[in-house]
């Protein structure tokens, strides 16, 4: 008999543990830190992940001195939020979007995108697909952290490449 509870008891707390562990990484919420307007410092590995993307030489060093400005913030509704990103070349304005709920809007390359927002164990993502293409190359994720030193840190990966860019807090949170 006391076997059976002892069992019992730890089935509830591994569930209780799990539960826990869930709800603990898995945010409903965006965390403050990432509010802010975020100005680009620098890159790592940027040309050859766009070079890995089919990107040609001329258009890779245009894209290389596009200044680029991230602004994140709360939406204007409850649990909604807004991001823009801003370039000297074209400006992306994703207003009122929730997040894990897909919305259609223009990605930078001037083409339709589903885009889906999430939160989970202190990175945010942005996921576009590509409604114009193909399936087999239409998918791209973003992934967005607040390192030591208060910066937006972007990675992106392609064909095994790694790029990391650096963005710099302009405005408090």
């Amino acid at each position: 008999m006391q076997t059976i509870t002892k069992t019992r008891l730890c089935v509830i707390f591994a569930f209780l543990a799990l539960t826990c562990s869930v709800q603990m990484t898995d945010a409903k919420e965006i965390p403050p830190k990432f509010f802010g307007k975020f100005v680009l410092d620098r890159s790592e590995n940027f040309d050859e992940f766009l070079s890995a993307k089919g990107v040609n030489w001329l258009l890779r060093q245009m894209i290389k001195l596009a200044s680029v400005t991230k602004v994140i913030g709360k939406g204007d509704k409850p649990s909604t939020y807004n991001y823009e990103n801003l370039t000297s070349k074209k400006n992306t304005l994703y207003h009122g979007w929730e997040l894990g709920k897909t919305f259609r809007a223009e990605g930078l390359d001037g083409k339709p995108h589903d885009i889906t927002f999430n939160y989970v164990n202190g990175e945010l993502t942005e996921k576009h697909i590509r409604l114009d293409e193909p399936a087999d190359n239409n998918t791209e994720t973003y992934h967005y952290t607040i390192d030591d030193k208060d910066q937006l840190v972007l990675k992106m990966e392609n064909n095994n490449i790694i790029c990391r860019r650096w963005f710099k807090r302009q405005q408090p949170k």
